[in-house]
């Protein structure tokens, strides 16, 4: 027996002790949750409704600790907390996250990610990284979603992780938003109603949570929660047909988990400026109007759309108030993993002090261990080793590849043909200097493309010497990931012209403000199966099916 085998069996062994048979002849699931439920203490039930996280690659003793005094719920896993590296050290991580919460008397755990695809994907090595949403979104196949969808949970739940923070269902009704942008399927609540619900099934198929965010909707702001309070002041009209309304189709689908939004929307509850993860009136709209009966879980507890206002342990409590059931305390600046128990400690007083009622807790509880015994990770929380080799088959990488090219979008050309990168006409490639190691995606096999790497802080004084040097070019390949945020570079781009082909590896706005290029491309995506695929085009150009899936100011 290998050492991950050895591993679970004084686990399943603890589990069947704690938890019971489990099999629908000796009782059924809802019986399993109401016994579990009644067996647990205050204390207990305080950290089934938290999510904690933590740093290093390992459970070192102080972790093993902390999960034995608080009993959490759950962990959520990041890379830039050290958590991720190879599949084979997150599976032999998760398996020992587990082995420490049931060995100390705890539930299995949720483990989880945030995998959206795209530019936010927390594991990339040894997995199949996708393209992401937009880019979904433009190839417009709600099929290919699916797909998607299926192989990450698979591949996740082969690691050991139980449940992905995705898809993002938030309209991207502000092409300018500052932290949803590609992360988003589009600006057409129908499309989004359409990509997001194709989500759903795979991945409880595979045995993974999936977490729909961010109720009420993230789409319309100018603020990144991460650092701020966003405000979206449409009328409740307006939120009501766009933003809310691929959630409504959601929670018709079967959801089984949504995730709130720190955005405050006056709108829903006259004029309330709360942030929806803390008023009542956002789990209102959910439970009652949208007939919801699945996990509500909080973004971070620590982005600043919170902590400028309120404590972090006040926070849990006025949360759990509102109607949240899962509480998640994120790695967020100039927060701490022992915060979590601060957040326990406070929420058992606010319990015993009647702040909280016993009643909302055993509720948050009760969807929390329904949402655990619905995905069998009450019996089954390992990971599955022995299934290792069924990540980044030779279908999956394809299937991402696929995808790549149904979404690349050819936004405008003005040139007629469409300027090839040939090897006996090479073109320069604009490229920034602190992007430079994406470029061997964008190169391979391309021997038409000769790159120019130019930092994206180029001064005024520099683009005479970068001009001259493309001078009698008929056309220059430019970067246009963020021109938003990157004045100079899209001040290049506008005084190059129409010999401009503006390449949207990112946000396709950066294409409004540059509406004279000759031509511009959209893949929605730096990830490097999308470079990939933009190398393959720009060396032989293709018709693409895609189609820019967000309306644009200026196009």
């Amino acid at each position: 027996m290998g050492r991950f085998g050895r591993a679970v069996m004084p686990v399943l062994l603890l589990l069947t002790v704690f938890c019971g048979p489990c099999s629908a002849e000796t009782v059924t699931s809802a019986d399993r949750v109401e016994r579990i439920l009644r067996s647990l203490s205050l204390e207990a039930k305080a950290g089934q409704v938290l999510m904690g996280f933590f740093r290093g690659d390992s459970v070192t003793p102080p972790l093993r600790s902390m999960i034995g005094r608080v009993r959490p719920a759950g962990m959520i896993l990041y890379s830039s907390t050290g958590n991720i590296g190879s599949p084979e050290q997150v599976a032999d991580l998760t398996r020992s996250l587990q082995e420490a919460a049931v060995s100390a008397g705890g539930l299995p755990l949720f483990l989880a990610v945030d995998q959206e695809g795209g530019r936010v994907n927390r594991l990339t090595r040894g997995v199949t990284v996708f393209p992401g949403n937009m880019p979904l979104g433009a190839a417009g196949d709600p099929e290919l979603a699916s797909k998607a969808a299926r192989v990450t949970a698979r591949e996740l739940r082969i690691l050991g992780i139980n449940a992905n923070f995705a898809p993002v269902a938030d309209v991207l009704t502000n092409p300018f938003n500052p932290v949803i942008g590609t992360r988003s399927f589009g600006s057409d609540p129908a499309l989004v109603d359409r990509m997001a619900t194709a989500m759903i099934a795979p991945a409880a198929e595979e045995g993974v949570l999936c977490v729909a965010k961010h109720f009420p909707g993230h789409g319309n702001t100018s603020v990144d929660s991460h650092f701020g309070l966003p405000v979206d002041d449409s009328p409740l009209e307006t939120l009501e047909k766009v933003h809310l309304a691929p959630f409504a189709a959601l929670v018709k689908a079967g959801v089984p988990a949504i995730m709130t939004a720190h955005v405050a929307m006056p709108g829903i509850d006259r004029g309330n400026p709360l942030p929806a993860t803390l008023l009542p009136k956002s789990y209102e709209i959910l439970r009652e109007e949208m007939g919801f009966s699945g996990l509500t879980v909080t973004d971070s507890l620590g982005m600043k759309a919170l902590d400028r206002y309120w404590s972090i342990e006040e926070t849990a409590v006025l949360a759990l108030q509102a109607g949240a059931d899962l509480l998640v305390l994120g790695a967020d600046p100039g927060h701490e993993p022992e915060e979590l128990e601060k957040i326990h400690r406070a929420l058992v007083i606010a319990v015993q002090t009647d702040r909280i009622s016993r009643s909302r807790l055993d509720e948050a509880v009760r969807r929390v261990l329904r949402a655990k015994e619905t995905l069998k990770v009450l019996d089954d929380p390992m990971p599955k080793t022995e299934r290792m080799g069924e990540l980044t088959s030779p279908e999956s990488l394809a299937l991402a590849e696929t995808i790549a090219r149904r979404a690349l979008t050819v936004a405008w050309n003005r040139f007629g043909r469409f300027p090839a990168a040939e090897a006996d006409k090479p073109k320069i490639l604009l490229w920034p200097l602190e992007k430079a190691g994406q470029v061997s995606s964008l190169l391979a096999d391309s021997a038409g493309l000769k790159p120019l790497f130019v930092s994206l802080s180029l001064r005024p004084e520099d683009f005479e010497g970068i001009l001259e040097g493309i001078e009698g070019e008929e056309a220059v390949y430019v970067w246009a990931g963020d021109l938003g945020k990157s004045p100079a570079w899209k001040e290049l781009a506008q005084r190059i012209g129409g010999r401009t082909v503006l390449l949207a590896v990112g946000s396709p706005a950066s294409l409004s403000l540059c509406p004279g290029a000759g031509a511009a491309v959209a893949t929605y995506s730096e990830t490097p199966v999308s470079l990939k695929v933009l190398g393959d085009f720009l060396r032989a150009p293709w018709s693409p099916t895609g189609k820019l899936p967000v309306a644009l100011p200026e196009l």
